[in-house]
């Protein structure tokens, strides 16, 4: 009989990224997916109108108000409930943290604007100048 000798492989220690690829890959999709889908604030009836769009390059703090004029702030994940002294006080501390913050009103349509002016005002007696309103453009 004749016996070979096995030759010794060398091992190579390497890690295979091409695994780690592909599941960043799905999740970068599912999260272009997901992120258009997340809608921050309460359930406002936005008024329509022809508009262009806000180029915003910060998250805006959102202030909503409902259709019994009650006020709500963003507060990252969180919507809460808000009073216009409270508003003031908040805007400007976060006026104070942020200069270059810009704050965006959802009014429902139904809402006197009375309402909406007040918090306007509101934020505007803190220094904030970048302000904006959410509409909704025309169905055609």
């Amino acid at each position: 009989m004749i016996y070979r000798l096995a030759k010794k492989k060398n091992l190579k220690a390497e890690i295979n990224v091409v695994p780690y690829i592909d599941v960043m890959l799905v999740l970068l999709i599912i999260f272009m997916v997901l992120s258009p889908l997340l809608i921050q604030g309460i359930e406002v009836n936005l008024p329509q109108t022809d508009t262009t769009k806000m180029s915003i390059q910060n998250e805006p703090l959102v202030i909503s108000i409902n259709i019994e004029g009650k006020y709500f702030i963003n507060v990252g994940e969180e919507t809460l409930p808000i009073n216009l002294d409270e508003l003031k006080r908040k805007s400007s501390i976060i006026f104070e943290a942020n200069p270059d913050i810009e704050v965006v009103f959802q009014g429902d349509k139904g809402v006197m604007f009375d309402s909406v002016a007040k918090a306007m005002a509101a934020v505007q007696s803190v220094g904030i100048s970048k302000i904006g309103i959410v509409t909704t453009g025309y169905a055609d």
